[in-house]
């Protein structure tokens, strides 16, 4: 099947989970060609046709490498949140060290929804990255968060006086 043929078969919506289901039923390697548009429904948090997606490529693995670097190089936050926290973080070693400069990115950055701390976590778990690195950065983020909790803190405290 054609790339063109494929692109009809992609849900009409975020409630098509029958259309979603069809197309991952296709399996690897026939929907390789929409495999970003695939991804792209990661960012519908929650969605059915989100739920049937993550399945799909969590159990993919290495296959789904470079669909998942090239939507790791996006700038949507929220995909990258989802890619990491539900898909590659059920991955294999092997399936993760090929992102290993995405999971470094993505670790040293402020992060959405704690990507980056799901990103730090992988770096550990599979020793993707040198020991010192990674524990400066561990000190680093709970430092910081610490800080904002203080912060947190002090507005509510406001609330009481």
């Amino acid at each position: 099947m054609d790339a063109k043929a494929l692109k009809r078969l992609l849900p009409r919506n975020k409630d098509d989970a029958e259309g979603a289901k069809a197309l991952v039923a296709l399996g690897f390697p026939a929907v390789e060609p929409v495999m970003g548009q695939m991804l792209d429904w990661l960012k519908t948090n929650g969605s059915p046709v989100e739920l049937v997606m993550r399945e799909f490529f969590a159990v993919l693995g290495t296959p789904g490498v470079p669909a998942v670097q090239k939507a790791l190089a996006s700038r949507h936050d929220a995909l990258k949140y989802a890619i990491v926290e539900h898909v590659v973080s059920k991955w294999p070693a092997e399936a993760i060290a090929p992102l290993r400069g995405h999971l470094q990115s993505l670790a040293t950055g402020s992060g959405y929804y704690g990507t980056d701390l799901t990103a730090l976590r992988l770096l550990v778990e599979h020793r993707l990255a040198e020991p010192e690195w990674l524990t400066e950065w561990a000190k680093f983020k709970v430092k910081r968060l610490r800080d904002l909790l203080a912060r947190a803190e002090h507005v509510e405290s406001l609330f009481s006086r």
